[in-house]
């Protein structure tokens, strides 16, 4: 029983490493575009931020999930 909610914990913090990532890559782009043809990339680079930020709200979603997770262990034992 350790051992699964141990292999959880790590796919956990490898899945909230992953959303940070693709959301900070995904924010640098967002801007980039932007700066490019400002109208035309404007719809692009709005939709870049709106993926940043969900990946980002996903990610601490998760975070807190996993702190519940921690809480809950001790109490099973």
């Amino acid at each position: 029983m350790k051992n699964f909610f141990t292999s959880i914990d790590k796919q956990f913090n490898g899945f909230i490493v992953n959303l940070l990532i693709a959301g900070s890559l995904l924010l640098v782009f967002s801007v980039l575009i932007v700066w490019s043809d400002f109208v035309l990339r404007l719809v692009i680079g709005l939709a870049f931020l709106i993926a940043a930020w969900l990946s980002f709200y996903v990610s601490y979603k998760l975070y807190h999930f996993k702190q519940k997770i921690k809480d809950f262990l001790p109490r099973i034992k």
